[in-house]
């Protein structure tokens, strides 16, 4: 079982396209069937693949991290 961090980046249809971390360029996208937590948009998680499905751990503290980076990124932008 191998597992790796994504951020989910969006939903299209009966899919979610999750992006791996940390440069985000790499795709993986999983049916919503297949998925067993209920997720938003840019929320970050662990995802192990099983073999017979996938697992999902929710990363709280790291997804804060993100946007705290963001909001003082955006702060940053808007001073100049």
């Amino acid at each position: 079982m191998s597992s790796n961090k994504y951020t989910l980046d969006r939903f299209e249809g009966d899919y979610a396209i999750f992006l791996k971390r940390p440069d985000e360029v790499e795709q993986l996208l999983i049916h919503r069937f297949d998925m067993d937590v209920e997720l938003e948009q840019g929320d970050i998680v662990e995802i192990t693949h099983t073999g017979e499905g996938y697992r999902f751990y929710v990363l709280h503290e790291e997804k804060q991290q993100a946007e705290n980076r963001i909001k003082a990124l955006m702060e940053k932008l808007k001073k100049k």
